[in-house]
Parts: C-alpha cells; sequence; structure tokens
C-alpha cells in the first residue's frame, strides 16, 4: 500500500474486547484485518477486566487500543456527564493525530463524540447499527431523537444485516446511505474436531447421551428457560440427553430453580464461562446448539453468531424466528427457525433432531459448507476500508 493510500482510522467504542459481546467480536475482526491492510487503527476505548494482557496480545505498529476510562453502567442521562472525559480526549488526540476518519462503534457516547467531532474538525463520522440499536431506544422519550440526529449526521451507516436495515428505513436514513456488512467467521478458530471425551468426563456426561448446548449470556432474551421446558416435555420420549448452558448472566439464579422444579436437575449441566480459546471444543462436544431468542422491551438478537459458530463446527442449530437471526440460520438446511412466542416449533425442531442422528448429521454438513463459503471476514474488512477511502476520498 502507497503511503497516500494509508487511512488513519480512530474506532471509538465504550467497551471493546476481552468484554464479551458479538458486536465486539465484529469490529475486532474487521479493524484487525484493516490494519492487516496497512492502515492505521486505533481503538479507542474503556478499561475492562483483562485487558492489560489482551492488549499485549494483539496490538501491532497499525493496530493501537489506548484505554483510558470505565464503561457507562447504562444508557440513562445521567450519566451525561461522563462524554466529559472521553470527549476531550478525542478532541486533543484529533487535533495532533488528525485521523482521516472516524468510526463510531456505539450510538452513546461514540455517536455523539463523532457529530461534535465532525462539527469542530471536520473529520467524517461512520456509525453502527445492530438492530437492537433502533429497537431500544424506541421506546425511550428523547434518545431517539438523538439517535436518529447521529445516524442522519454521518457519512454512511454500517448495518450487520437486513433487520438492522429495515429499522434504519424506518426511522428516516436514507438507503443510498446504508452499507450492509454482516459478520463473518473464522474458520481457523470454528471447525470440526473430534469431541473431548475428557470434556464430557468433566460435565459427567454419560456415553449414551447426547448433548444439547446454548451459548449465550444468561438473560431472558435468550431462551434458556424455553429450551429447559421444552426438554422436560420430551424427557421421556427422546434419546438420554445433557442440556449444557455455556455463559453467566443475571438469571442464573431463576434458570437454576427452574431446573428443580422440572425435574432437570441431573440433565442440566451449568458450565458458566468458557474462554475463547474452549469454545471450539465446547461446540464439537454438542449434537444440537439451540438459542431461541425472543424480543424482551426492544432488545432483540440482531444478527447471531453463535449460529454461525456451531455450523462452523459441523452442527445443527436452532434459534429464534426474532430480529436477524433469519440471516445467520438457513432454514430447513443449517438448522430450524422456531416461533419466538409459543414453543410447540422449538419442542418439534427439538424432537426431530435427537430422534434422527442423519438429519443432524446432515444439517450440520449443510451449515459447515455455508460457513466456510459464505462468511469470510477479509472480504468484509477489505469492503469497510473501500468505503472509508471512498468517504475520505470525497472530503479531500
Amino acid at each position: 500500500m502507497k503511503k497516500t493510500d494509508r487511512l488513519r482510522v480512530v474506532v471509538l467504542t465504550d467497551t471493546f474486547l476481552p468484554h464479551a459481546g458479538g458486536s465486539r467480536f465484529y469490529y475486532y475482526n474487521l479493524f484487525k484485518r484493516i490494519a492487516g491492510l496497512g492502515h492505521e487503527v486505533t481503538i479507542e476505548t474503556s478499561k475492562v477486566p483483562g485487558w492489560q494482557e489482551f492488549d499485549t496480545r494483539e496490538q501491532t505498529a497499525t493496530f493501537k487500543i489506548k484505554r483510558r476510562f470505565t464503561p457507562l453502567p447504562d444508557l440513562s442521562y445521567s450519566q451525561l456527564p461522563k462524554i466529559a472525559g472521553p470527549l476531550l480526549t478525542a478532541f486533543v488526540d484529533s487535533v495532533f493525530h488528525r485521523p482521516d476518519i472516524i468510526h463510531c462503534g456505539d450510538l452513546y457516547p461514540g455517536g455523539m463524540i463523532g457529530v461534535i467531532l465532525k462539527k469542530l474538525l471536520g473529520i467524517p463520522y461512520v456509525a453502527y447499527c445492530h438492530g437492537e440499536d433502533i429497537t431500544l431506544t424506541d421506546k425511550r422519550r428523547f434518545q431517539p431523537r438523538l439517535r436518529n440526529f447521529i445516524y442522519r449526521n454521518s457519512d454512511a451507516v454500517v448495518a450487520n444485516g437486513a433487520f438492522a436495515i429495515e429499522n434504519l428505513i424506518r426511522i428516516g436514513i436514507q438507503r443510498d446511505k446504508i452499507h450492509k456488512i454482516t459478520p463473518g467467521l473464522d474458520t481457523s478458530v470454528f471447525y470440526p474436531v473430534a469431541a473431548d471425551s475428557s470434556l464430557r468426563q468433566h460435565y459427567n456426561i454419560e456415553s449414551n447421551e447426547l448433548v444439547v448446548m446454548t451459548v449465550a449470556r444468561l438473560v431472558p432474551r435468550k431462551g434458556h428457560a424455553r429450551v429447559m421446558r421444552a426438554l422436560a416435555a420430551l424427557r421421556s420420549e427422546v434419546s438420554p440427553f445433557k442440556y449444557v448452558i455455556v455463559g453467566r448472566g443475571s438469571i442464573e439464579a431463576e434458570l437454576r430453580d427452574l431446573a428443580n422444579q422440572l425435574n432437570l436437575r441431573d440433565k442440566v449441566v451449568f458450565a458458566g464461562f468458557v474462554a475463547d480459546d474452549k469454545l471450539n471444543q465446547h461446540y464439537n462436544m454438542a449434537d444440537i446448539v439451540v438459542m431461541p431468542n425472543t424480543e424482551e422491551a426492544g432488545d432483540i438478537e440482531g444478527f447471531g453468531m453463535v449460529f454461525l459458530e456451531a455450523n462452523a463446527a459441523g452442527k445443527p442449530v436452532i434459534g429464534g424466528r426474532s430480529g436477524g437471526t433469519a440471516e445467520a440460520v438457513a432454514e430447513g438446511e443449517s438448522g430450524f427457525l422456531v416461533d419466538s412466542d409459543e414453543d410447540f416449533e422449538l419442542r418439534d425442531a427439538l424432537q426431530r433432531l435427537l430422534m434422527d442422528a442423519s438429519l443432524r448429521e446432515s444439517m450440520g454438513a449443510k451449515g459447515l459448507q455455508r460457513a466456510r463459503t459464505e462468511f469470510d471476514w477479509d472480504t468484509r474488512a477489505a469492503l469497510l476500508g473501500q468505503i472509508s477511502a471512498d468517504i475520505v476520498a470525497s472530503k479531500r
């Protein structure tokens, strides 16, 4: 890359890896690869547990991470004064190390800072939409106005799928400003491998038991309770199973109580937090990966990376027909989409997969092929790099 073609890119995001969350992996994979193309990328973000080790391992000459503050606890107006520190820092950095373009990974505070820096310094910015950015703020009193202002003043909006695009158009964002970049997949991280017998032993899974697994934060909309109820209803009709729940979250105590109420205490395993380098092992231990996502007060699944990761390990999946999961799950091919309100479709999908090994194998194989051919991160990063270059060129 010629020096004149090299862009100085700043990414503003309230949190970044190793903080969990699909959008954080999305930004990491895109911008790490953009830096690999020769552009200078600086992530301006907050301190989260484990950040020192992560930053030491990941930073390169073209990929820098600056952390100065702590994440916002919520998006209430009481948090507005806390934008002062990140804004001042971003302004000073932009004056002395003027970036060519700013990418705002969050509407608050990143998007607000992007608007201000564009007005004061003329630096173009790109905003992002994962779908729930809009649905979560729809019912607030003033936030939709600020949200729409940020999107409308951006030089481009990157949407992670059709669901996000539909919501952007609904609130009046011009279609020609929106660029669709769905999440990708690193098949060197997620891939089929023989199930680890020691891992099964660790979770007390018998040799004749199939493994149903959910990999997600323990929050209501991920559907853990729905899976438990469906499995309780099917227990006497299907092959022996264990339900392994990977993740942690606010409703763990409720789920443990529910397992006891449904007489599933011997069938449900709470694996807790699983490190990234152990996640592929867990997917490969599973026979079925299920996350029947729903909407909870505007909180919705924007895409559903867990489905692609499981498919990349050769596993069939079951997802909720809600949000953007229709792009992550090829209905009837890589898995099933089920009703997000009623449980009869979920029970039927679980029963079919638990009772039919050939169906599990064929859906897993189709999912693996799709993951390998349709979700390459490199092409997505190249597209985002080109979008940035075009914006910068138009301003020059």
